[in-house]
């Protein structure tokens, strides 16, 4: 039964980044949203992330148009809005940390250090399901999306800062060492 839950969640979160993309409106944070929504109920395992990140991004390109400027545009509002998302997750699951290890007296150095590792993935996740989704498209696709990928590992990303800032203060507050 949860697969074919999740089977639709996925169809549903693939048909709406396809549709943000047709309507064209406010791509980046309709995208955004959708991420925030499939991600928002704290199943944070790497698989469930990987899925929810390939479903809006085939979806957006189900939507895209076969103009070049205009699907390289789309591509990168996709990309901003998902790198947007995860920047809220990571947020969201550091303050859920903080609070776990404040009320928990079970919540132990090691389960500190799992969920920041989890935490720290999330880059790492955004960029090798981006690179996996580019060698199943177009050429096109594939090109701008690896030209998107490539920029945003010299240049840094939203979730990146975010998961370096909120890992940076729980090692901090909880003077947890590496």
């Amino acid at each position: 039964m949860e697969n074919i839950m999740t089977k639709n969640s996925r169809q549903q979160e693939q048909a709406a980044a396809r549709d943000s993309v047709i309507r064209g409106n406010d791509i980046h944070n309709e995208v955004c949203q959708i991420v925030v929504d499939a991600l928002k109920d704290g199943k944070m395992e790497p698989e469930h992330i990987k899925e929810v990140l390939r479903a809006v991004v085939n979806g957006a390109f189900e939507g895209e148009t076969d103009s070049e400027p205009e699907a390289k545009e789309v591509l990168q509002k996709t990309v901003a809005g998902i790198d947007d998302a995860l920047s809220q997750v990571a947020q969201a699951s550091s303050l859920a940390i903080e609070e776990a290890t404040g009320n928990v007296d079970e919540f132990t150095e090691h389960d500190l250090k799992r969920a920041l590792a989890d935490l720290n993935d999330l880059e790492k996740l955004f960029f090798d399901t981006l690179t996996e989704v580019a060698k199943g498209g177009q050429e096109l696709t594939s090109s701008t999306i690896n030209s998107i990928v490539e920029h945003l590992q010299q240049s840094s990303t939203s979730v990146g800062r975010t998961v370096a800032e909120t890992s940076s203060h729980l090692r901090n507050v909880h003077e947890i060492t590496s």
